[in-house]
């Protein structure tokens, strides 16, 4: 397997992990909402965060969000 197939998979598995379950502490509160042409998604902390991001298609927006969990729980 290469690196990208490994690097998607991986990707693919945290989203599905976001929709299920939640990942890192967060749990989505909101999807699939159309703003202004775009996928609109939201997930939250139960310490009241909320992070949101957005994405031509659903996995894109949930990928988005993903990266921006990653990038607030890792600064």
């Amino acid at each position: 397997m290469n690196d990208e197939m490994y690097n998607t998979s991986a990707l693919q598995e945290r989203v599905n992990t976001l929709r299920e379950q939640g990942y890192r502490g967060y749990r989505v509160v909101s999807g699939r909402e159309k703003v202004e042409g775009a996928i609109q998604v939201s997930a939250s902390r139960k310490e009241g965060v909320t992070l949101t991001a957005s994405g031509d298609t659903v996995d894109e927006a949930y990928e988005n969000l993903i990266e921006k969990i990653d990038i607030t729980l890792d600064s």
